[in-house]
């Protein structure tokens, strides 16, 4: 059985590796540098102090004084890093020596040099360098840059799985929300894109449908008041209100999957299609016409504009071929909306379903027996009003 993690487990873990990764990269090139950098200082240390050596000592040898050989070997000692300094004559016979008094250890590195006096050999110049004590200075490059590593990954690896933490609960608060089977699903992306996918349209049905057609919803909104609106508004204002109203429109079944079709004057009408009939294709079309409808009360509202708007809904099964096939039958769709229009009331929503009863339609929404096979609208439930919140909210920044 394949292991299923969620996107915040697989980033976080995505995170440490490369931060492993690039820990493990950056400790080499930082080990390897910092032992060159530490090779080469010492071999500059023992090329130094045999140089100084020699212009003191070289004197000293030219005129055999044994004792100012001794005090030259002995400054040089007083170096931490000169653990020991001999001068040996050609025979390889000791002259003179001064050592540390510290244990020899195995990181002592020992150099010579010939001394020449008149292009002649005069003796041999020894000195011992405690490179322990070199590298020990360098080593706290790659321990302090350990240290700072170890503390920016724990500090990354938290803020990252912190976060994609409160990513992935508002994902699951989303998804919990939205319609649809509550599968467990561990990856919270793939099961949001399992709710959404019948709320998108998709641009490539009509070929996978042109057999079988599509199952349509037809959605008019009447304006009961809209001889009225023709008397109290000039021509300008009015045509400011259509275009307002068109605006709302065009978002929203934008947002839906929706299609526009010809209206009249006191009429709006679109359509919501998909695959074949089910629940959740009516509960799409419930929250796209309840969305309109909040959005043009907001609009009426800023406007200064008394809107009465009532609500019709038919549904039917609309062969796509032929094209004159497809348009006569939401036509009779559009006729059966408008038949229902003049027993509603201003701000109704009703429905009219064969395919569903009062009781299957309650699990998607609160409806009330309006007439034969018609529902009235009263509300929804709380998780999913609340999602019509924030739907309606973001209707409104881009349309009022």
């Amino acid at each position: 059985m394949q292991l299923q993690y969620t996107t915040s487990v697989k980033l976080t873990l995505a995170i440490a590796l490369t931060l492993l990764l690039f820990g493990l990269l950056s400790w080499v090139i930082i080990a390897s540098q910092t032992t060159q950098l530490a090779s080469t200082r010492i071999k500059d240390k023992s090329v130094t102090t045999l140089n100084q050596l020699e212009e003191i000592i070289r004197p000293h040898l030219i005129n055999n004084d044994t004792v100012g050989v001794q005090f030259a070997l002995r400054d040089a000692t007083q170096d931490p890093t000169i653990t020991g300094a001999s001068l040996f004559d050609v025979a390889n016979n000791l002259i003179a020596q001064s050592k540390q008094d510290v244990e020899i250890s195995e990181e002592t590195e020992i150099f010579h040099r010939q001394l020449m006096v008149d292009d002649a050999q005069a003796g041999l110049l020894k000195i011992e360098i405690n490179s322990q004590s070199i590298l020990k200075k360098y080593s706290y490059l790659p321990l302090s840059w350990a240290l700072l590593w170890i503390f920016f990954s724990a500090a990354t690896i938290y803020t990252t799985y912190h976060y994609s933490q409160q990513h992935y609960r508002r994902l699951r608060i989303l998804t919990n929300r939205l319609p649809g089977a509550n599968d467990p699903m561990a990856d919270e992306m793939l099961a949001l894109e399992t709710r959404i996918q019948p709320l998108l349209s998709n641009s490539r049905e009509s070929d996978a449908l042109v057999l079988g057609g599509f199952y349509c919803s037809m959605i008019t909104a009447y304006i009961s008041n809209r001889a009225d609106l023709n008397k109290q508004l000039n021509h300008e204002n009015l045509d400011l209100l259509i275009e307002n109203i068109d605006l709302c429109i065009d978002r929203t079944i934008e947002l839906y999957g929706g299609h526009r079709v010809e209206g009249r004057d006191d009429s709006i009408g679109f359509y919501i299609r998909s695959t074949e009939c089910s629940k959740q294709h009516t509960l799409v079309c419930m929250m796209a016409v309840f969305s309109l409808q909040q959005l043009l009360k907001q609009l009426s509202m800023k406007l200064g504009i008394d809107l009465a708007i009532k609500w019709a809904i038919c549904s039917d099964n609309i062969p796509a071929l032929p094209t004159f096939l497809h348009h006569e039958n939401l036509f009779l769709l559009k006729q059966s909306c408008q038949a229902i229009a003049p027993n509603i009331e201003r701000d109704k929503i009703v429905l009219r379903s064969f395919e569903y009863t009062g009781d299957e339609l309650s699990s998607i929404a609160r409806f009330k027996k309006f007439d034969d096979y018609q529902y009235l609208l009263e509300g929804f439930s709380e998780q999913r009003q609340l999602l019509l919140e924030k739907q309606i909210a973001y209707l409104v920044s881009i349309c009022l």
